[in-house]
């Protein structure tokens, strides 16, 4: 599948943090990363339920976003932030088949 420029994600219900770091050269956003894995650029955002984020460009398409869902709190601003029951909703648009 192919899609088109731009995803649009939806937080729902709970607070957490978006991990976004920088795709390796010539991989793609949807690589997860691995273990041991050279250190990136690593950028934190906390989505509080009802947060919009918006991507185009080299945003969507050179940086790998994960939300660590491990049990227990993780720290924002010195703050521990409880990870409950969250929804997520992504929209993206689906480019024409070629044939």
């Amino acid at each position: 599948m192919r899609f088109d420029d731009g995803i649009a994600i939806v937080s729902l219900e709970s607070a957490c943090m978006m991990h976004f770091s920088q795709a390796e050269p010539g991989g793609t956003a949807c690589e997860v990363s691995k273990e041991g894995d050279a250190e990136s650029t690593k950028v934190t955002v906390h989505l509080k339920p009802g947060s919009l984020v918006l991507m185009s460009s080299d945003a969507g398409n050179l940086w790998k976003r994960e939300i660590n869902r491990n049990p227990g709190a993780q720290l924002w601003d010195g703050r521990k932030l409880e990870q409950d029951y969250r929804t997520s909703v992504t929209l993206r648009k689906l480019l024409a088949s070629p044939n």
